[in-house]
């Protein structure tokens, strides 16, 4: 009898049915393909490492370095493992040209620092899409993924190094898995040659840097590691990184697609949960009699609630299959950034197990929501139900007309807006559709406008300037920053520029123990960042410090802290908590100059009096200053550094806004049928009065409207609001040294085009499903 009751009924609504099936189906399936990309993006990654096995610690280091003392240290330290240095030979992208069959480009516009590179033998090593060891031969030439995604490269292309009188062509072999260089953020990344070709061009062409690495017992030992590693005045001229970042840096743009996933795929199960509350209450208050009789004849609450829920639990099962097997057939989609970075492989088994977890919470979920609602019918009783008439609204408070206080409204803007004051409940889901698919669409917005926003340089530990120049570490460091300095001092369209200088001093710990500071020292020192908590040093002796350090040394706003400098010791307040990215996330800045410390970075950022010429000033400094020196507009920078997140994010925010908006119309159209059957009787009064369908129509719009409008300026409000907690629960998770970000939204998109977009599509559809009162007879609504 359950069955036929549920055949009947689902004959009988379909357009209903079908509805509320594809919103379990959607969110099943949402749920379930941010469940794999999660887990298949941690499992690559680990696959990746398992194989390609990066250093535990790696110390970047230009210039000479002293191997027998660096394999002293290692042995005598305990809980290392291994270590190895690997040679790189720098060239700069001015110097490489890539041939393709109708484009010929050079890599001038390249960040990243790049660096030639034979195979290892046993760790570290470079693999290919299938995570094998890629071997070249004379004449190959293996390039990273990361620049690939960024120039569009293909097997066959030709490579032309071009260098001190030395050219050289190579055909691209393969396209490499680099397991620590595969991020932007990286600053890095390597070109791999035969031996032996790398053998003949070592000391023909480039500079050398050396990539020193070290392989513990415990991962998490790296920045203790560090510490006496820096302390034993060992090479370090260079970018010191632990495993932690890297894999951080590696899964960063994969894990914000899981994020933005997981929030529309809880948002689309509020929304369905929303829909089966309203449609599954417009049921009971249908067959209110039906009910009243069944209880009077004897059958008991769960007997009677279980010939509803039955319909329910099908489709909800129904969803939760079709989700599944819809999320496991464009999971190849989603997952294509993941292969092409980490390398290809099957669908984990851990995958599919926490996936079909998700799925079945998905159905529980709402299997348990269902039954919730349906307590209603226990508490109905058979004389409110078949004597008195009384249903599950239990005010049945009539809306006051107030007609004859009318002055500037006409009659149905007053009738409408009057029944929105005083029966708002029943508009209910209108507004809660509306709100979910504002947050739907301008959280992902939003937080891609931050990444593209320049203001997000000052998440990176530098302030916010028209132009990034950056000095490299190496052997030319002083030369290269006395030549900047000479650009700079000479140039009259600079409004102002700031310079500052890396140094490295000690410091200690709550528990006694020296760690290193890396502090970045000049008269502008920590201005324009953004602090946690305090602010920007004002004096000389007072300094402010990265998220991470805060939490390393354990140290705090106002807390003094000693610093170790050529043998003395100087008391420094703390000033502010700000947060950073860079160099691991662990920096300081002071306004002390630190004289007679080695400098192990330079960098200078540049406010030009014309912004309208940054790029052209740019790009003639660069010219001018040479290879070693890096120039960039701060909006470059921030392109080539977050490009790739970016990018991941833009391309599914366009199907994400399709989604809200054809998820607010769909409920619109199933909200309006069922409001329309539910107020048959009304619009008959109405009609019998004398309103035309026209003024009916346009009383249910104004509804709609008024509703929409309201429910899309509370999801403007909450996007702002809740959107930031949201993100910064997730940042404050990965410890990547950004702890609270304020989202920048774009005024035109999130406050004009999405709200009018979206509300031009709620009352075209309210519109076209409003024309059915046309067909309603008064005559046989009456009979009824």
């Amino acid at each position: 009898m359950d069955w036929l009751i549920v055949k009947n009924d689902l004959k009988r609504n379909k357009v209903i049915n079908m509805v509320l099936f594809m919103f379990m189906w959607f969110s099943s399936s949402l749920a379930v393909l941010s469940v794999i990309m999660a887990v298949q993006t941690i499992t690559s990654i680990s696959q990746l490492y398992k194989i390609a096995q990066p250093p535990h610690f790696l110390q970047m280091h230009k210039g000479e370095i002293n191997q027998r003392k660096i394999d002293e240290f290692m042995s005598d330290y305990e809980g290392v493992t291994n270590w190895q240095t690997v040679t790189m030979i720098n060239v700069y992208g001015d110097n490489i040209t890539v041939v393709q069959k109708e484009k010929t480009y050079n890599l001038s516009d390249c960040r990243l620092d790049i660096g030639l590179v034979k195979q290892n033998e046993v760790k570290d090593l470079l693999l290919n899409s299938k995570h094998e060891k890629v071997t070249l031969h004379k004449g190959e030439i293996g390039i990273p993924v990361l620049l690939k995604e960024m120039y569009g490269m293909e097997q066959g292309d030709l490579v032309i190094l071009n260098e001190n009188d030395v050219r050289k062509a190579f055909v691209i072999k393969e396209f490499i898995l680099d397991s620590q260089m595969n991020s932007p953020m990286a600053s890095s990344t390597r070109i791999l040659l035969s031996d032996e070709e790398f053998e003949e061009l070592s000391g023909l062409i480039g500079e050398h840097e050396y990539l020193i690495e070290a392989y513990l017992i415990d991962s998490k030992e790296a920045s203790s590691f560090q510490t006496a590693y820096e302390n034993a005045e060992l090479p370090q001229n260079g970018q010191a990184v632990t495993y932690t970042i890297i894999f951080m840096l590696s899964a960063l743009t994969d894990m914000v697609t899981v994020f933005v996933l997981l929030l529309v795929s809880i948002l689309i199960v509020i929304v369905s949960l929303i829909c089966i509350k309203f449609t599954l209450m417009a049921a009971l208050e249908e067959d209110i009699g039906e009910i009243g009789t069944m209880k009077a004849i004897g059958l008991n609450f769960a007997d009677i609630r279980d010939l509803y829920l039955s319909k329910y639990r099908i489709l909800a099962m129904g969803g939760a299959v079709a989700g599944y097997i819809l999320a496991l057939l464009i999971s190849s989609v989603f997952l294509k950034h993941i292969y092409s970075t980490f390398g290809e492989m099957r669908m984990s088994a851990l995958g599919l197990i926490l996936s079909l977890v998700a799925d079945f919470l998905v159905f529980f979920l709402i299997n348990c929501y269902c039954k919730r609602v349906l307590k209603k019918i226990k508490k109905l009783t058979v004389v409110d139900a078949l004597v008195r008439g009384i249903g599950f609204e239990k005010s049945k408070s009539p809306v006051k007309d107030g007609l004859h206080k009318s002055k500037k409204m006409t009659v149905n803007w007053l009738m409408g807006v009057r029944e929105i004051y005083y029966k708002f409940n029943n508009w209910i889901i209108v507004f809660v559709v509306e709100l979910i698919a504002v947050i739907m669409i301008l959280v992902p917005v939003n937080l891609m406008n931050t990444f593209e926003a320049p203001e997000f340089i000052t998440y990176m530990g530098s302030s916010l300037e028209d132009i990034l120049i950056e000095v490299e570490n190496g052997n030319n460091l002083e030369t290269g920053y006395k030549k900047v300095k000479q650009v700079l001092d000479n140039e009259d369209t600079i409004k102002n520029y700031y310079e500052y200088r890396r140094v490295r001093v000690q410091t200690v710990d709550n528990e006694g123990e020296f760690v290193n500071l890396h502090i970045d020292c000049g008269d502008n020192g920590g201005n324009g960042l953004q602090y946690l908590r305090g602010k920007a040093p004002e004096g000389e002796k007072e300094i402010a410090i990265s998220y991470l350090n805060a939490n390393e040394i354990g140290k705090e706003v106002g807390d003094t802290i000693i610093i170790f400098f050529e043998d003395k010791e100087l008391e420094f307040v703390i000033s502010g908590v700000y947060q950073d990215v860079t160099s691991g996330g662990y920096t300081a800045k002071s306004k002390y100059g630190f004289l007679g410390a080695a400098a192990g970075k330079y960098s200078f950022s540049v406010n030009l009096t014309d912004k309208t010429e940054v790029e052209r000033k740019a790009d003639e400094w660069s010219k001018i200053l040479g290879t070693g020196i890096t120039v960039d507009p701060m909006e470059e920078f921030i392109n080539q550094t977050l490009g790739g997140v970016v990018k991941q994010l833009r391309s599914i925010i366009f199907t994400i806004a399709i989604l809200g908006v054809g998820l607010a119309a769909l409920i619109t159209v199933l909200f309006l049928k069922l409001r329309l059957a539910k107020d048959l009787s009304e619009i008959a009064i109405l009609k019998a009065i004398g309103f035309s369908e026209k003024d009916i129509m346009q009383q249910y719009l104004i509804k709609i409207g008024c509703v929409s409008i309201t429910g899309i300026l509370a999801g403007i409000l909450i996007s702002n609001f809740l959107g930031e907690k949201m993100i910064n629960a997730v940042l404050g998770i990965t410890e990547l040294g950004i702890n609270k970000i304020e989202l920048i939204s774009n005024p035109v998109i999130g406050y004009i085009f999405c709200p009018l977009l979206l509300l031009a599509v709620i009352l075209q559809i309210s519109w076209s499903s409003l024309r059915t009162i046309k067909k309603y007879n008064i005559i046989s609504i009456i009979k009824e």
